[in-house]
């Protein structure tokens, strides 16, 4: 497979059924079942790369190699068969080589041409509010630029640390900018020498009016686009290599649910928790050892309190307790050997009680559940008139998580 340089690339990506969803002047970007690959031109020809690893750059042979493994065979030949004759087929077909390629315009780049980097732009001098002099934040300097439209862009980073899309604070709220890897990747502010805390948030925008209400010093605020398996590792690995033991989560939404559901979705991927997390379109299912006996017998507590304060709050409006109904509301708890089954109901108070309780009697060590009074951070910013309280030192701990 040393012929690479006389495919034509954009033509491959064509001819297998990937989509063009633009093409620019540097590099083109195809799409298929949900992924998204560039396509870039340097002196030894076409390279491409997939969005979430823009630092891996590959090539022709590396794209039939992916296409192959996918297809099935009538016969039982082995991949490097079936490779090597999608190969040959590739290369005696005229219109898929650099011959035919009179109408292919890209300009030349480095190897290590990333397309996201082409997005930002410094932050002008005319921002304000929430987004001035950042240029001169500790935590945030570097870590918010624009777009060609003004509209301000937080860099996402990958496992190796590179650049593999962006959040954009736009008119639809904070959410992934074009074909960003936001399923691969987190944002995170500038890591300061010495680190007292891990605070995390649903996006950039969030972390940004918290320090403007907190003005906390030597932390790192991160942000989780996607709560997954990738993203969160990448989370636990800066963990690690800070060696700070506790986190602190914040995540909010437009109302206060989402929060709470976004706290019960993370807690599922914390190593060694072993908590598991299914949702129905009536319920929550959830699913975790008892642990220490005084942290069982305080969960279930808890909850039986929630319950019978849930009955007696139904008989205020009703004389006679419908038992099928106020199920469908209660916390049902039960045991299956060493592990504890709860059936959550989709209820702002159910949820938060749960979030509450596990996290006072399964997690207050590792880690840390703050609240806004308001529904996120952002409004909770606005309602201090977009500045730090003023007369008293705002502390940490009015803000935990609290019934």
């Amino acid at each position: 497979m040393l012929e690479d340089h006389r495919i034509n690339l954009p033509k491959l990506f064509e001819h297998l059924g990937f989509g063009n969803v633009s093409t620019e002047k540097t590099h083109m970007i195809f799409k298929k079942g949900g992924a998204h690959y560039v396509i870039i031109r340097n002196n030894e020809g076409f390279l491409y790369y997939k969005v979430q690893r823009p630092q891996e750059k590959l090539s022709a042979s590396d794209l039939i190699i992916e296409h192959v493994s996918k297809s099935e065979s009538i016969d039982k030949e082995m991949l490097w068969d079936k490779v090597d004759s999608f190969y040959k087929k590739v290369l005696d077909t005229e219109t898929l080589l650099t011959t035919n390629d009179s109408k292919n315009t890209l300009d030349t780049v480095t190897k290590e041409f990333n397309h996201f980097l082409s997005y930002t732009y410094p932050l002008n001098d005319t921002v304000k509010e929430l987004y001035a002099d950042l240029d001169s934040s500790i935590p945030f300097s570097g870590r918010v630029f624009q777009n060609g439209e003004g509209k301000p862009l937080f860099p996402l980073f990958n496992m190796q640390n590179e650049v593999c899309g962006h959040f954009i604070d736009g008119d639809k709220g904070t959410i992934p900018y074009g074909t960003s890897a936001i399923k691969h990747s987190l944002w995170y502010s500038n890591i300061p020498k010495k680190i007292d805390g891990l605070f995390l948030f649903k996006d950039p925008k969030e972390a940004l009016a918290f320090h403007r209400k907190f003005q906390l010093k030597n932390v790192v605020y991160m942000a989780l686009g996607e709560i997954n398996s990738q993203t969160t590792d990448i989370l636990f690995q800066i963990q690690k290599l800070t060696k700070v033991d506790k986190l602190f989560l914040s995540f909010t939404g437009n109302k206060k649910i989402e929060g709470y559901l976004r706290d019960l979705h993370f807690i599922s991927y914390i190593k060694d928790s072993d908590f598991k997390l299914t949702l129905t379109d009536r319920d929550m299912r959830l699913l975790f050892p008892i642990g220490k006996e005084k942290s069982f017998s305080k969960f279930y507590e808890h909850t039986q309190q929630f319950n019978k304060a849930l009955a007696t709050s139904f008989l205020k409006y009703n004389t006679i307790i419908d038992q099928n109904r106020l199920n469908k509301y209660s916390i049902m708890i039960s045991t299956d050997n060493d592990k504890i089954k709860v059936r959550l109901p989709l209820e702002t108070n159910a949820i938060k009680l749960s979030v509450w309780s596990y996290y006072k009697n399964y997690l207050n060590k590792t880690i840390d559940i703050l609240k806004p009074k308001s529904d996120n951070w952002y409004a909770e910013w606005e309602m201090m008139d977009n500045q730090v309280e003023k007369g008293r030192e705002v502390q940490l701990k009015e803000y935990r998580i609290a019934l």
